[in-house]
């Protein structure tokens, strides 16, 4: 169960938009009811031909790592790394990178077929951290693990080193309006949801501040578009998960999927446009973060 107080703001009151998670009546953010125990998850499929082949969201990542890098590109660590699709495709950008991954078959195709160096903890990663990567990965830390991340991070990360974080925005249009259908509403993998102010006081907390920002437009668009077809077709994000994490497929759903998608994605895009002239309430919030000056 979480704590009695919220472990970002301290707050002490809370409300709901779902039962699942509680809300803190000050910052908005939003702790999983049930459990604070991270999930093992396998959210890539483990094929050396599936990394190979990019998608519109990693290039969306590339691009965003690119425009943000650091001047010096020493070491990357990518947090929540997955199968290592990130690192293969731009951590050779690099002269190191480093993916934090825990969940033993990711680790093993990970480091066996992809040959990529993975550590289950980021005080194993050597010397000085010049860009960091979490790719809706906060969110699944428990309180305790995310603080401790943080406080390395802290002493860790160069002067000049850069923290780009995309995690699901809980004060999103897109989360207010469809609830449990949010596309990135994933219990009880997701143990937190951040709002704009949740995540800037979490950072700001262990001395860091904001310093860009990006419209997520993939992820919007997505978002959209996977919420409403979340509201016609069981089980929750069955389009997503078929082709993310390569779950059992059924003929009756895929049909499904195929008649409905074209009708959503006019729907999906122009909610994605609302999205970008109201930055703070998109569905997914990519920041960048440096140590405060």
């Amino acid at each position: 169960m979480p704590a009695p107080h919220c472990f970002v703001c301290d707050g002490g009151e809370f409300g709901h938009l779902t039962r699942e998670y509680r809300r803190c009546c000050r910052c908005g953010h939003e702790e999983l009811v049930a459990s604070s125990a991270q999930s093992f998850i396998v959210n890539d499929v483990l094929s050396a031909a599936a990394v190979r082949r990019p998608s519109f969201l990693d290039r969306f990542q590339g691009a965003v790592l690119q425009r943000w890098s650091p001047t010096n590109r020493g070491r990357l660590v990518d947090v929540g790394s997955g199968a290592g699709k990130f690192l293969h495709h731009y951590g050779r950008a690099f002269r190191e990178a480093y993916g934090i991954e825990i969940t033993p078959e990711v680790v093993n195709f990970s480091r066996n077929t992809l040959g990529l160096k993975i550590v289950a903890d980021i005080r194993e990663v050597d010397g000085a951290i010049d860009a960091v990567t979490a790719w809706h990965s906060l969110e699944h830390f428990p309180s305790s693990a995310l603080t401790a991340l943080l406080s390395a991070l802290a002493e860790k990360l160069a002067l000049e080193g850069r923290i780009i974080v995309s995690v699901p925005n809980a004060d999103s249009f897109q989360y207010h309006l469809f609830r449990r259908h949010y596309a990135f509403f994933d219990v009880p993998s997701h143990l937190h949801q951040f709002t704009p102010a949740s995540l800037s006081a979490l950072f700001a907390h262990h001395g860091f501040v904001r310093t860009r920002a990006a419209i997520s437009w993939p992820y919007n668009v997505f978002g959209y578009a996977q919420a409403l077809l979340n509201c016609v077709i069981r089980p929750h994000n069955y389009f997503y998960y078929r082709v993310k994490r390569g779950r059992t497929r059924s003929v009756a759903r895929d049909l499904a999927t195929a008649v409905l998608l074209p009708l959503a994605l006019p729907l999906a895009i122009v909610g994605g446009c609302w999205d970008a002239v109201f930055p703070a309430r998109q569905g997914v919030l990519t920041w960048c973060f440096q140590k405060r000056p």
